[in-house]
């Protein structure tokens, strides 16, 4: 039987589907009723023309991989769903669709206009209006439902726009399509209204940090890292080796970490990922590195489990030889990205499995330290994290993912004051890293990505057994988080990270 998430996705995707399907068979329609030319017909016409495209460039320009060739182009889906709202409007206006239908549909319309039109002006450095932002947040929250944390970062969970039905049906196949459409599109309207409170509270959240100050650590106690390129399936794509090192470099940093799925810990994938770890590997680089997730991870973990562990024991076998990590993780957040991957196992099979991991890598080289990272703070995550802090575990560090929730800061604050709460119940403390801190400067806004790292940097270098601070991402790649929006332009969160680095290093001096 379907779990209900699986019902939640196949229903999203089959509204997406539908509604496309919906507006080129209506333009079809429309077009096809020889009325004169008017602003209606035209914005039916560009509009179904350039849906398709549209769509396309919405998902591809949110990458650096294709961003800078798609940016010229990426005005066009917002103006896409402006041309639908001129549809809708004018045709309920005009008395071509009836109210029970017109004004559900143009008020969907407007919320993806608004929505598209405040991302855009996002992407391009300027500051949306606050309103347009809280939209912005109320649509991942209600995506959210589906997608789960993927709506705060990925551009491919979205709302599609819909043509207002201009021309009556003598169809009852279709008059029944276009009411289960607008109910659709109304339960999707009424999830991101509703919403909006808490939407205007997440933005406001982040104002907590605005006077939050680093405490100084001396020498070299602390450091800061970024990780670079995408979560790796494959080669590293060469934009992201030009610009990740580059941007590592203008920071002046020498802590780097990495993701590596299991396809891309084997073969030509793996030796072009060491090859292009070359040139920046020395005596005072330290590489992090993470084992990730396959393709159809729960699929072949539900067939074998004990097969799959094998496999990834030996995918970190692979990466310790090749790569020479000064850090890995061979479990990538077990209760955050391991959960939405595998499903939620018990911390028993993840000590089990981080154990065998850690004996291997230890085995390879005895100065690789493996490391755990937690990431939902929940009952399970403290089972683990309890474990590898005792002094008997084969785990060298421990350290947390700190990124803000659909909640803002108030999640964040939340697993800071647990993980500080964690640290202070431990008597001598492993060292800590902080594997992922950042924000969400697409569905939150770029302020909010700046104001959640200095949180986290305050907090951070108050705590004497926390060493250093990984910011995720260098670049938008499969996530808009990174430093580097897909046009090149660099977020204010990395003047933001340059002032913690020189300042830390000014007060390690004194």
């Amino acid at each position: 039987m379907p779990s209900t998430y699986r019902l939640l996705l196949v229903g999203y995707f089959g509204i997406g589907a539908a509604i496309v399907a919906w507006n080129i068979a209506a333009a079809s329609r429309i077009l096809q009723s020889r009325r004169k030319l008017s602003i209606s017909i035209l914005a039916t016409g560009f509009g179904a023309l350039l849906l398709i495209p549209g769509l396309l460039v919405a998902i591809s320009d949110a990458s650096l991989v294709y961003g800078r060739a798609i940016q010229p182009l990426a005005w066009l889906w917002p103006t896409v769903t402006v041309l639908f709202v001129i549809q809708a409007a004018a045709a309920l206006s005009r008395g071509r669709v009836s109210a029970i239908l017109g004004v559900p549909i143009l008020t969907y319309d407007v919320l993806v206009a608004m929505v598209a039109i405040c991302r855009h002006l996002n992407a391009i450095g300027i500051v949306p209006p606050y309103f347009s932002l809280v939209l912005s947040a109320a649509q991942s929250d209600a995506l959210g439902v589906v997608a789960g944390s993927a709506a705060l970062s990925r551009a491919t969970w979205l709302l599609v726009p819909m043509f207002a039905p201009a021309l009556p049906s003598r169809s009852r196949l279709r008059v029944a399509v276009r009411h289960v459409l607008v109910l659709g599109i109304s339960i999707a309207s009424a999830l991101v209204l509703i919403e909006l409170p808490g939407a205007s509270e997440t933005i406001s959240s982040y104002s907590r940090y605005t006077d939050e100050a680093l405490t100084a650590r001396s020498g070299s106690d602390f450091q800061f890292g970024l990780k670079i390129f995408p979560d790796l399936r494959s080669a590293p794509p060469g934009v992201s080796i030009t610009n990740d090192f580059q941007l590592a470099d203008s920071l002046g940093i020498q802590v780097l970490s990495i993701v590596v799925d299991p396809e891309a810990a084997r073969g030509k994938a793996l030796d072009s990922l060491s090859h292009s770890l070359d040139d920046v590997r020395d005596d005072s680089t330290v590489l992090i590195v993470t084992l990730g997730y396959p393709r159809g991870a729960r699929e072949s973990f539900n067939q074998s489990s004990s097969a799959y562990v094998t496999q990834r024991v030996a995918d970190v076998n692979r990466l310790a030889r090749a790569l020479k990590p000064n850090i890995i993780v061979p479990a990538y957040e077990p209760y955050g990205e391991g959960a939405r991957e595998l499903g939620t196992v018990s911390p028993e099979f993840w000590i089990d499995f981080i154990s065998r991991a850690a004996a291997i890598a230890h085995h390879v080289n005895p100065n690789i330290r493996v490391a755990v990272s937690a990431a939902s703070f929940g009952s399970r995550d403290s089972v683990v994290y309890t474990w590898a802090a005792s002094r008997g575990s084969p785990v060298d560090v421990l350290g947390f993912s700190l990124m803000p929730g659909f909640d803002g800061a108030t999640s964040l604050d939340t697993h800071m004051h647990i993980a500080q709460r964690w640290l202070r119940a431990t008597a001598q403390p492993k060292p800590h890293w902080i594997f992922a801190a950042g924000g969400y400067p697409v569905a939150h806004g770029e302020a909010s990505q700046l104001l959640a790292l200095r949180g986290v940097l305050a907090w951070a270098t108050s705590q004497p057994s926390v060493h250093g601070v990984i910011f995720t991402d260098a670049g938008d790649y499969d996530a808009q988080r990174g430093l580097r929006a897909p046009d090149g332009r660099l977020r204010p969160a990395f003047s933001e990270f340059q002032r913690a680095i020189a300042a830390e290093r000014e007060s390690g001096t004194q």
